[in-house]
């Protein structure tokens, strides 16, 4: 519910980021797309000038032989302005220059020039039959209209005329090619921006689509996160209230019957004597529990430090033995220490805190009788503790999983043995603070085994304190 009504409020900004992206890619296009359709239309209008002044030079040529042909009749035609003319736009087409545009309201453009090598050198060769026409033009001038060279001259001065006008005529439809291609390839250039900007515009959104579904896909885990931590705490509460109850009940019940008294001292005094003995073991079960429960608060709040120093094995299984106390009388337990075990440096109350829990732990999951083994070598410069015990084989995640905190095994579900799912958790804790290992083996046919391996530890090494490793681990009884 909390998910859903919080999404209303979410919305708004994702909206307005989807809407400054699209604002974002308009604007990326329009800087993009502007530049492109500027420089096609200054190419368009460039070339068209140019072309247009190409173009007039056919006329101008014509204009030129008509003059000549006047000013060999003895006319003042004025062919030497038209000629100047010519070589002037000739000039300006090949190398580029400003010039007297012939389009209304342009006045005096610039022109770039030939854009290729090809058509400057048709430029080239058109400004050489040009000076050589001119030349053919002034003797032509000068011969006397009735002599006998005239009429040749006449008919050279039409056929230069001609190659000139081709000449002008190829110039102007290169110029025209060229043109025309620029604007394409332009064109393209557009298009294919456009389509850039089209693909990322997807891609963004696309991307953005993801992230939302990330968002929300970790909005979700969180949530189910905070739903678990809170089912774990009702569970904890739940299980922790039913373990505590039981033992109290128990000694509630004894101590009732000791106030009550018996007619037979003798058994009365039995009875005492039993009632006293189940309210020592309740008592020290509850303590366990409650010391398990304590080390795991103090482990996840990051308070609870360890004090390492030089200690010998074989005194810290004693310890642990003692406190298991009255659980191993039904169940024999085997010790078997290595003779060369060296001193280990090691916080000792929790090693042995470790052992307690190992031994509590193979007592509740063995059947009555049945031998326990406590096991200890060198094995690579390595301290290796085994405790194995008799009982029901676990699957592979099972034995991955009862080191994690409050989980239970399906055979602790069915036959309701009492516990936390702390006890083992406590334990990996401790041993990875001690730069250790722990796990668990359960094979068809063999003991269920579970193995430490604690480093033969430096002194002067830095450690690291026990709450930096996971949730992590108990000091105190167990």
């Amino acid at each position: 519910m909390a998910g859903r009504a919080s999404s209303p409020t979410n919305s708004s900004p994702r909206l307005r980021w989807k809407l400054a992206g699209i604002l974002g890619l308009l604007a990326m296009t329009a800087l993009g797309i502007i530049p492109l359709t500027l420089a096609i239309i200054h190419s368009r209008q460039s070339d068209a000038l140019a072309i247009d002044m190409a173009g007039r030079q056919r006329m101008l040529l014509e204009r030129h032989m008509k003059e000549v042909l006047l000013a060999s009749q003895g006319t003042d035609a004025g062919y030497d302005i038209t000629r100047e003319v010519l070589r002037n736009q000739l000039a300006v087409l090949e190398h580029g220059g400003r010039m007297a545009s012939s389009l209304p309201g342009n006045g005096t453009v610039s022109l770039p020039g030939a854009p290729t090598e090809t058509i400057r050198k048709q430029f080239e060769t058109q400004r050489q039959l040009l000076d050589s026409f001119i030349i053919k033009t002034d003797r032509f001038i000068h011969t006397p209209p009735a002599s006998p060279l005239h009429a040749a001259a006449v008919s050279e001065l039409l056929a230069d005329n001609n190659r000139l006008l081709e000449t002008a005529n190829d110039a102007v439809q290169l110029w025209a090619h060229e043109s025309q291609s620029t604007v394409s390839r332009l064109i393209r250039w557009e298009i294919a921006f456009v389509g850039l900007v089209v693909v990322a515009g997807v891609f963004l959104a696309w991307r953005l689509g993801q992230s939302e579904k990330d968002l929300r896909r970790s909005q979700e885990e969180t949530l189910d996160a905070l739903r678990q931590s809170d089912a774990v705490k009702s569970s904890l509460l739940s299980s922790v209230s039913h373990e505590l109850r039981t033992p109290l009940t128990a000694i509630k019940t004894m101590l009732f019957g000791l106030q009550g008294g018996a007619s037979d001292c003798t058994a009365a005094g039995q009875l005492r004597k039993d009632f006293l003995e189940n309210i020592h073991q309740e008592l020290d079960y509850l303590n366990r529990l409650v010391s398990n429960l304590l080390d795991m608060s103090r482990i996840e709040a990051g308070t609870l430090a360890h004090h390492r120093d030089w200690h010998l094995l074989d005194e810290l299984v004693e310890g642990a033995v003692r406190r298991v106390g009255a659980g191993l009388e039904s169940r024999p337990l085997e010790v078997h220490l290595a003779p060369n075990l060296p001193p280990i440096y090691v916080d000792a109350v929790e090693i042995q805190l470790v052992l307690t829990n190992l031994l509590d732990n193979a007592v509740k999951y063995s059947p009555p009788m049945s031998c326990i083994l406590l096991k200890a070598s060198i094995v690579r410069e390595m301290v290796e503790v085994r405790v194995e015990n008799e009982g029901e084989i676990l699957a592979p995640e099972e034995c991955r999983r009862i080191f994690e905190r409050f989980y239970r095994t399906s055979e602790a579900r069915v036959r309701s043995i009492p516990g936390t799912g702390l006890g083992l958790a406590i334990c990996k804790a401790i041993v990875d603070a001690h730069g250790g290992s722990i796990v668990a083996d359960s094979q068809p046919g063999r003991p269920i085994t579970i193995l430490v391996r604690l480093p033969l530890s430096d002194p002067a090494q830095p450690t690291l304190p026990v709450a930096s490793t996971l949730s992590q681990n108990n000091r105190g009884a167990a």
